[in-house]
């Protein structure tokens, strides 16, 4: 393999390189947009410089860029079947070059191919992301699993509600947590979805998911890019990310309403449009509003989003993009339900076993709670080169919850005991602050794309409550009667209670670095390196400062590698990546306060990634490994030590199929073995056993097909199913939630600018319980209407 002189000095090892002592001499970048006849974005134009090997796409904003060209004069021919082709000359004699935007013009003839060619597009399939490896690198060259829910799919199955959008996952089951957001349990672990566009918003609040543009979870410990695991934010199982929409370069106006069962009415906007005559200057806005009531007795969901965003193109180096989402909501939240260990028995051993009434709350409506969460966003992209990139991301979230949890548990065979755990009210904030300096180099033999960055957090967590658990009057199910409690009058039972007032406050800094080095295309390393200054405060309980705040440094890597030798079909790979949780001081049992290590978690995966058929059959399939071995566990003398050991292991394989036209297949498959493998003295009885809420196999899929010639074209059809397996409610794994499998169906119709669905849920009215014991909902159906005015 013949290096060119100036690629001598880069060595394959060096992950680290900062490569702007590279230049690249007579080269230069081409930019540029194409435009349809109306001023509108004209996406995915084959963009190709003639007579070379080089070219590229447009993206959905129009845009392109052609870089590494040598210089020289050319022609640049711009085409898709259905358009006409233009072709231009440029001269390439500086080391950036901006086109004037390229106007295309609709060729009528053609028009109805082009559609049917659009439709073709594999629209489940959305690999490519920004925030997955912080540089442009391609799934087939990224040696880590990670798996998308675009928004394409969310649209289809009609989704109303922010735990359905993971029906589609791939890694693990998922489950509503209790304060209405989502908890996702990849690879054993428990993630919640806090990570929006990259930044942390920790938000203890329902979200409405009409603000989303798709779903990103990267697999595996994710300590290198956002640092120790705190507040489920980056378990080692993985991280969740939301992509939301941003204005963009054009003009849209998307109207939807949805009705069904429980009273449902829920009404949405997608307003995107271009705010100055030199269209560089774009705003989008998303709402929605959502009422809906409970299958169950008692129950209600009242809430709306308004979510803003404005794109500002200054100039061609700088972009900046601002945006903005508030959720409000009022409605019954229920904590995980509970159960007497008397009851538990070899016929006795899940929650369908109990005595409880499946449609009934046991609450009343009159105790929903408020929520309220806001959440901005700015991101500056400032290009500082030809090479070096800036980008900053800044994030500011708030939650506020005036809200009572209720809790039931089965006492005994015929009483159901009612609790209530009271945040009156809880108040979070956080400041997330990323900065990226990102350098990529792209040769014939050598592509290396670097970055390195700075992040810092800074969370408060206030919360105001009375006692934990606030016991009300128990139901007798032999002669159920549920007295009415309103918010006052359950403040009145409490009044001679405590408040207790706790304030929490943390920091983490970071810095890191992380670089891909590609060799002929084909064979990828890549490494990373971070150090974290975790910085946890006294906790103020009612005004008194304690002393268990403690500051903690810590080390994370991630290295790995992708062979990629058929042009981008397919690939092996492999990682290895270590996450960490802080421990906070404590007395180990012998009267010593010991500065415990943080708790670190280290994974090793290989697999494959497929991208056959011009992108018409995606898959990555893998096996992974990940061991803990620090957990802090109790010997028989009471000393406390970093001994204990935690594994999780197992296969996933994820599908993404466009086998005929108009024919799409979306599907994933699990098996996962996360066990407790040496634990405390006394706890032997656990050994091997499961860790709680984890489910060991979790497979989903959905089939669309819509048809796309003749008198039916634009009717459509999808199904699909859902499964889990057992899920244990702790690590004696005696009781939990049986297995379940849930069927859903669609058939809708678009034509022109509007769409008709229909939608049902658990077509065969199975009745089951999620990961907490909550009830699910039974058959459910929904009929929307999309309708796009331009």
């Amino acid at each position: 393999m013949r290096i060119s002189k100036n690629l001598k000095k880069i060595t394959v090892i060096m992950l680290f390189l900062i490569s702007s002592t590279y230049a690249q001499q007579n080269k230069g970048s081409v930019y540029g947009k194409v435009i349809t006849s109306d001023g509108s974005p004209a996406t995915f134009i084959n963009v190709i410089i003639k007579s070379t090997n080089i070219g590229t796409v447009a993206d959905i904003d129009g845009k392109y860029s052609l870089k590494n060209v040598p210089y020289g004069d050319y022609v640049v021919e711009f085409s898709l079947m259905g358009m006409q082709t233009k072709s231009i000359n440029v001269s390439i004699n500086s080391a950036e070059i901006t086109i004037e935007d390229v106007q295309l013009d609709q060729n009528q003839e053609e028009l109805e191919e082009v559609v049917i060619i659009a439709d073709r597009l594999n629209q489940f399939a959305h690999k490519e992301s920004e925030y997955v490896a912080r540089v442009p690198l391609k799934n087939i060259n990224n040696p880590q699993s990670y798996s998308v829910v675009t928004n394409a799919l969310l649209k289809e199955q009609v989704n109303t509600d922010l735990a359905s959008a993971f029906k589609s996952i791939t890694g693990g089951g998922y489950v509503q947590s209790n304060d209405g957001n989502v908890s996702v349990y990849l690879r054993g672990f428990r993630s919640d979805v806090h990570l929006r566009n990259g930044g942390v918003a920790w938000v203890k609040a329902p979200i409405d998911p009409q603000n989303i543009e798709r779903i990103e979870l990267v697999k595996g410990p994710a300590s290198l890019f956002y640092g120790a695991n705190v507040n489920n934010i980056a378990n080692f199982g993985g991280i969740v990310n939301k992509v939301t929409k941003q204005a963009y370069s054009g003009k849209k106006l998307d109207l939807g309403y949805i009705t069904g069962r429980n009273d449902l009415n829920r009404a949405t906007v997608d307003y995107n449009t271009v705010l100055s005559e030199e269209k560089n200057v774009f705003f989008r806005f998303n709402g929605a509003y959502n009422n809906e009531a409970s299958f169950q007795d008692q129950g209600i969901i009242k809430e709306f989003m308004l979510a803003p965003s404005l794109t500002f193109e200054v100039s061609d180096k700088l972009t900046i993009k601002a945006n903005l989402e508030y959720n409000q909501s009022k409605r019954n939240l229920n904590f995980a339900r509970g159960v007497s260990g008397a009851l538990i028995s070899d016929s006795v051993n899940s929650w369908d076993d109990l005595n409880w009434d499946y449609d009934t709350n046991y609450g009343t409506n009159e105790m929903a709670g408020y929520f309220s969460s806001l959440v901005s966003q700015i991101n500056l992209n400032y290009k500082l080169s030809d090479t070096w990139t800036s980008k900053t991301n800044f994030t500011k979230a708030s939650s506020f919850t005036d809200a009572n949890y209720l809790r039931v548990v089965m006492g005994d065979e015929t009483t159901v005991n009612r609790f209530y755990l009271q945040l009156d009210p809880r108040e979070t904030q956080n400041t997330h602050i990323q900065q990226d300096f990102l350098n990529v180099l792209e040769a014939d033999k050598i592509d290396n794309k670097f970055v390195a960055g700075i992040s810092y957090l800074n969370n408060l967590d206030d919360t105001q409550r009375t006692g934990v658990w606030n016991p009300i009057d128990p139901v007798d199910t032999t002669n159920p009667v549920i007295t009415g409690l309103t918010n006052d009058q359950f403040e009145a039972n409490i009044a001679d209670g405590t408040k207790n007032k706790t304030i929490t406050k943390f920091q983490t800094l970071g810095f890191y670095a992380f670089d891909a080095i590609t060799i002929n295309k084909q064979l990828t390393l890549t490494g990373g390196l971070r150090f974290d200054r975790f910085m946890s405060s006294n906790t103020v309980s009612n005004g008194a400062e304690g002393t268990n705040g403690y500051n903690q440094n810590a080390l994370s890597t991630k290295l790995g590698v992708a062979y990629n030798p058929f042009e981008d079909k397919a690939s092996v790979f492999v990682n290895y990546m270590d996450g960490l949780n802080n421990n906070a001081p404590s007395d180990n049992g012998n009267g010593e306060i010991i500065t415990w290590d943080p708790q670190r978690a280290k994974q090793f995966e290989v697999g494959t990634k497929l991208d056959f058929f011009n992108g018409k059959l995606l898959s990555t399939i893998s096996y992974y490994n990940i061991k803990i071995d620090n957990d802090i566990i109790v010997d028989e003398n009471g000393i406390s030590s970093q001994t204990g050991e935690t594994l999780s292991k197992g296969f996933e394989i994820d599908l993404i199929a466009n086998p005929l036209p108009g024919l799409n297949i979306v599907a994933g498959y699990t098996k996962n073995n996360a066990t407790l493998e040496k634990v405390s003295f006394g706890n032997e009885a656990v050994l091997g056993n499961s860790l709680s809420y984890t489910p060991e196999i979790v497979w989903d899929f959905w089939l669309s097909y819509q048809i796309l010639k003749g008198k039916s074209k634009g009717l459509g059809f999808g199904l699909g199913a859902n499964h889990m397996s057992e899920i244990y409610n702790s690590t004696i794994n005696n009781f939990g939630s049986e297995a379940y499998t849930t069927v859903d169906a669609t058939v809708f119709y678009k034509k022109d600018n509007y769409k008709i669905s229909f939608k049902a849920d658990n077509v065969f009215d199975n009745e089951y319980y999620n990961g907490y014991g909550i009830p699910q909902k039974p058959f459910n159906f929904r009929v929307g209407l999309a309708y796009s005015l331009f």
